[in-house]
C-alpha cells in the first residue's frame, strides 16, 4: 500500500524522493499510536528510505501530506474499491469507504496499509499502472479466441490514466531501490533489476489484530522489459511472519525459471 501512498504524493509534488522527515518514535494521530512494524525508529529518512524500510511513520506522515479526499481518490482510480472487470467470476470489490467518515487515525492507518481490504489482482493492477507508465488498464485472462483457423484477438483495454509519466518513471526507480536497499536484496537476483515491495499485513481478528500471525506478499516486475508481473502473497506462513524472510525469496526462485522460460536476457546485454 505504501507505494500507492507515496506514488499520490509524488504526483501532486507534495514530496519527492529526497524529501526528508523525521522517525524519532512513535506518533499519535486522535489519541491512537502509530509505530512502525518492528518497533525502530531511524531519525531523519527519505521517501526512498520509507520503501525500503516499510516505514509506517513515514507513510502516515505522507499520507497527511496528500490528505483524505485525494488519498481515496488515488486509491480509487488504482482500482482499490471496485471491480476490475476481469474476464472471471467471483470478483471482490474489496473495502475502501468513503473519505468522508475518515479520521486522521484512519488516514494514517489507510496510508500504510490498514483499516482497508483489498485483493491480490486490485494490488497486482496497481502495480501494473505504475509499470506502465501510470496508465491503469483492464485485467484479463484470454489473450485471444481460436475457431477452425481464424483467430480473434482481445485488445488490452485501457481504463484510464492514473498517475503522469513523470511520477511512473520516479516510482519505478524507487521501487527498484526499494528492493536493492532493503530486506529483499539478500535474495536478489543476479543480473536482473527488480523493482518491487514487501507486504507484511496484520490479520483482523474481532476488531483486533493477531499479534503473532500475518499475510507475506511481495509484488514485483522486471522494469527492464516488463514481460510480468507476479504477487506472491502467503497466507500465515509458519517459519516466519515477515514477507522479506518468505514471500520474497519464493518470488525470487519463480522470477528465475521465468526469465528462462521466457528467454528473458539479462539486464546488461539489452540493447547491445
Amino acid at each position: 500500500m505504501k507505494p500507492l501512498t507515496v506514488s499520490a504524493a509524488v504526483d501532486l509534488k507534495k514530496v519527492t524522493p529526497s524529501t526528508s522527515y523525521e522517525d524519532n518514535g512513535p506518533v499519535y494521530y486522535s489519541g491512537h499510536k502509530i509505530d512502525n512494524w518492528d518497533g525502530k525508529h531511524h531519525g531523519s529518512m527519505n521517501i526512498v528510505q520509507l520503501l525500503q524500510k516499510s516505514n509506517n511513520i513515514g507513510a502516515a506522515w505522507v499520507g497527511h501530506l496528500v490528505g483524505s479526499e485525494n488519498l481515496s481518490e488515488y486509491m480509487s482510480n488504482f482500482g482499490l474499491g471496485n471491480k476490475g472487470g476481469i474476464d472471471l467470476e467471483g470478483e471482490d470489490t474489496g473495502i475502501l469507504r468513503d473519505y468522508s467518515s475518515w479520521t486522521d487515525i484512519d488516514l494514517a492507518n489507510i496510508a500504510f496499509g490498514q483499516g482497508i481490504s483489498v485483493t491480490p489482482l486490485q494490488m497486482l493492477d496497481a502495480f501494473n499502472t505504475i509499470a506502465n507508465g501510470g496508465e491503469l488498464f483492464q485485467p484479463k485472462v484470454i489473450l485471444e479466441i481460436r475457431d477452425e483457423g481464424k483467430v480473434l484477438s482481445i485488445p488490452p483495454k485501457n481504463v484510464r490514466r492514473v498517475i503522469s509519466k513523470e511520477t511512473s518513471d520516479t516510482m519505478v526507480n524507487m521501487l527498484i531501490q526499494a528492493v536493492e536497499g532493503g530486506e529483499s536484496k539478500f535474495f536478489n537476483l543476479k543480473d536482473y533489476k527488480i523493482a518491487g515491495k514487501t507486504g507484511t499485513a496484520q490479520i483482523p481478528v474481532r476488531g483486533e489484530y493477531d499479534p503473532t500471525k500475518t499475510n507475506a506478499t511481495f509484488i514485483g516486475f522486471l522494469p527492464e522489459t516488463k514481460k510480468f508481473s507476479m504477487i506472491v502473497r502467503l497466507d500465515r506462513p509458519s517459519t516466519s511472519p515477515y514477507a522479506a524472510e518468505t514471500a520474497v525469496p519464493l518470488w525470487m526462485s519463480i522470477t528465475d525459471e521465468l526469465v528462462k522460460y521466457y528467454g528473458i536476457p539479462p539486464d546488461n546485454t539489452i540493447g547491445n
